[in-house]
């Protein structure tokens, strides 16, 4: 994403006015346009079977999206960072013909682990009908799928095939829906299948028209994959810590038994899932402007450690790194916080718009602060990858997990005024402690890359230092 962000980065220097707003623009469109449009698509669908459906129809359709949409990024998180990893990996190398075969066998893991959670959700906790334990699992396995082809298409600086997949798939269920008008749940899970097919598809044979070469089976290069098991940690930590406080309040007052065992927290996940929405702004700062300037900066430390700089230079190089490091966290800290505050002082006005329920102003509030803290954690984990230090981002994301959870189960008893506590805290808690070891690791730095995390002195323990 970094070479994406230097594309933007100039057109915003040297266009003007017009090039700041093109490159925010654009910036929005790639690092969170296919999150905006399936969050879009996820809200008017629920406008939509709320006003046509009975309320118990309403609700199986609901729970089985929340589940599939949730679960299926949680179980795809470790195998996308490992195959993401190794997919650069490759193309650094100029082993193009190697993408397919890691795509294929990410794919077959992400099926299995998929199928695997659907037989345990919808077919043994929820109890759901067949057809509609059929359809549920189906939905959850395309996403997980997708999840898993998504930055396969980035690796090929193609945006366009990534929008019109996701515009085609959504276009595909609304025509469903609208020439249909079905009522019954298994009906519209059935739509919304044939939409996530679509998607799939164009995505695959974007993929394949950049990559052609013939897949075979290689299962071999995943377990040579340099810290394979920090980078699987580190995704799957990442993943659980967003959701787990979602998770526990589903059991917390408010909360109701939707589907056989399943439960959720309409207040709360309607809340939260709007207070992240508000991360968009700082995800394109991340893109456009704070990576594109700490590449360059820690591309010219390599550049000194690599020549025949002296120490005094690359001390130099070194500090321009920390300074750069500040800059961009104060910058970034800023702009979200501007951001939080005004949903904050309007948030009951965004909550009468959108015809949400008014308890969910709690929640909505505190994710929007939360979220400052997060974007925080999401930079410093950034600049340890860098740093190729997979276990400290393991320590940070575990960090927000376990302080999420604990403050979630303390306060979760107290009703709505509690949601979104838990996740600022962890958000809080994450933050702190991925400043406090990117400040430790940048002034150590040069020590780092000669000795300590030298992977010709200590192989794959860098990773963990």
């Amino acid at each position: 994403m970094a070479g994406i962000g230097f594309r933007l980065d100039r057109i915003a220097r040297e266009d003007g006015l017009g090039g700041i707003a093109s490159a925010a623009i654009h910036g929005a469109v790639i690092s969170s346009g296919p999150w905006l449009m399936t969050a879009c698509a996820i809200f008017l669908l629920q406008q939509w079977t709320r006003t046509v459906m009975l309320p118990a129809d309403h609700v199986i359709v609901q729970t089985s999206l929340v589940y599939a949409f949730g679960i299926s990024t949680v179980i795809t998180a470790p195998l996308a960072m490992i195959v993401t990893r190794l997919a650069s990996d490759r193309l650094y190398l100029g082993e193009r013909d190697a993408i397919p075969s890691i795509l294929m066998v990410a794919l077959v893991f992400a099926t299995l682990a998929a199928l695997i959670a659907g037989n345990m959700l919808f077919g043994f906790a929820g109890a759901m009908r067949p057809d509609q334990f059929l359809l549920a699992t189906a939905i959850l396995t395309l996403f997980a799928q997708i999840w898993i082809a998504s930055p396969f298409l980035h690796a090929t600086w193609r945006h366009r095939p990534i929008f019109l997949a996701y515009i085609s798939g959504i276009a595909m269920t609304t025509i469903a829906l609208f020439l249909i008008r079905p009522t019954a749940p298994e009906a519209v899970l059935a739509a919304i299948a044939a939409g996530l097919i679509v998607t799939l598809a164009l995505m695959i044979a974007a993929i394949r028209e950049d990559f052609p070469g013939h897949p075979l089976w290689q299962f071999s290069g995943f377990t040579r994959t340099p810290g394979m098991i920090a980078l699987g940690a580190a995704g799957l930590t990442n993943a659980l810590a967003i959701w787990i406080d979602k998770w526990l309040l589903w059991w917390a007052p408010g909360s109701v038994q939707a589907v056989g065992a399943l439960r959720v927290n309409p207040i709360n996940d309607q809340a939260s899932f709007l207070g992240l929405l508000t991360m968009i702004p700082g995800l394109t700062l991340i893109l456009v402007t704070t990576e594109t300037r700490f590449d360059r900066a820690f591309a010219d430390l390599m550049t000194q450690c690599m020549g025949t700089a002296n120490r005094h230079r690359i001390e130099k190089a070194r500090r321009k790194i920390g300074r750069t490091i500040r800059l961009d966290l104060r910058l970034l800290m800023v702009e979200q916080a501007i951001l939080a505050s005004f949903c904050w002082v309007l948030a009951p006005e965004i909550v009468r718009l959108l015809d949400l329920n008014a308890r969910g102003i709690f929640g909505f509030r505190l994710t929007a602060l939360g979220v400052v803290f997060h974007l925080v954690a999401i930079q410093m984990s950034i600049i340890l990858s860098y740093y190729d230090l997979s276990g400290r981002i393991v320590a940070i994301w575990g960090s927000f997990l376990i302080a999420s959870a604990i403050t979630t189960l303390l306060f979760r008893n107290i009703g709505f005024a509690g949601f979104g506590f838990g996740y600022l805290v962890g958000a809080v808690t994450a933050a702190s402690l991925a400043v406090a070891l990117v400040a430790q690791a940048t002034g150590n730095l040069t020590y780092l890359l000669f000795v300590g995390n030298n992977p010709a002195v200590v192989g794959n323990a860098r990773f963990w230092p």
